[in-house]
């Protein structure tokens, strides 16, 4: 079910997380344009690949998956995890229509912005411009390291590599780190994520845990041994390219 909300966020304020490329006055110009609020169950289908799109969205709260279905009766394959503060499909934008399905995987919340007036703006505003496709180009990056990640890492260092991604970018979208994080996805949205099974992700969890990494309970992604999770997972964050704070002038 979607729903409208009341505004819940203060807008006026900048969300951390990937929109923190965005400077002060940058994001004091896009912000007003974020005026719809929606609601997403989980499991609910933002957009479909090949709809017509005149909008995209701006995450707000919880997780949303890029998801290609593998064919009618097979599961999908998750090819992208958008996290607070990241737009979702700012490739509809030029594209106009997407290849992939946009899903829901917790409580969802997201500000939309309409391409007409997105158009408009960016118009008169080049620099903008750059910076939101800047964004474009850091989940093209990360995409890219799926493809190496889900390709060639084996199973234990392919789990322990995303785990740490969405620690790191649970960390942008807190604005700190943390050693409990909220972790909502099940073992198949893991193995969806990560081109493995449920069975195989299970294991690789328990080795983590008995490693002393982390460990996966009560909806919590509970990080032991950060740095020993990240050689576990052989993980550099760079293809990230998380945003530097805002210089003082």
């Amino acid at each position: 079910m979607t729903t409208e909300q009341p505004l819940y966020h203060d807008m006026t304020v900048k969300p951390s997380g990937m929109v923190d490329h965005l400077s002060d006055a940058q994001w004091a110009k896009l912000a007003p344009l974020l005026v719809q609020h929606k609601h997403y169950a989980p499991g609910n289908v933002v957009s479909r690949r090949g709809d017509l799109l005149n909008h995209s969205l701006l995450l707000l709260d919880g997780l949303i998956a890029r998801s290609v279905p593998r064919g009618q009766r097979a599961r999908s394959t998750f090819v992208a995890l958008q996290f607070p503060g990241e737009f979702v499909d700012l490739h509809a934008f030029p594209l106009k229509r997407l290849d992939h399905d946009v899903v829901s995987l917790t409580d969802t919340r997201v500000a939309t912005v309409s391409h007409d007036t997105l158009h408009e703006l960016l118009n008169g505003d080049v620099e903008l411009a750059r910076k939101l496709w800047l964004m474009t180009l850091v989940d093209a990056s990360i995409h890219r390291h799926w493809v190496m990640r889900n390709s060639a890492m084996r199973a234990l260092a392919r789990v322990a590599n995303f785990l740490c991604e969405f620690d790191a970018r649970m960390t942008a979208a807190y604005g700190v780190e943390r050693q409990s994080l909220p972790f909502s996805l099940r073992q198949t949205d893991i193995a969806d994520a990560t081109g493995l099974t449920s069975v195989h992700v299970s294991r690789t969890l328990r080795e983590l845990r008995e490693h002393g990494c982390c460990s996966v309970t009560g909806g919590k992604l509970l990080i032991h041994d950060r740095n020993g999770l990240h050689k576990v997972g052989m993980f550099e964050a760079a293809y990230l390219y998380m945003p530097e704070p805002e210089a003082v002038i």
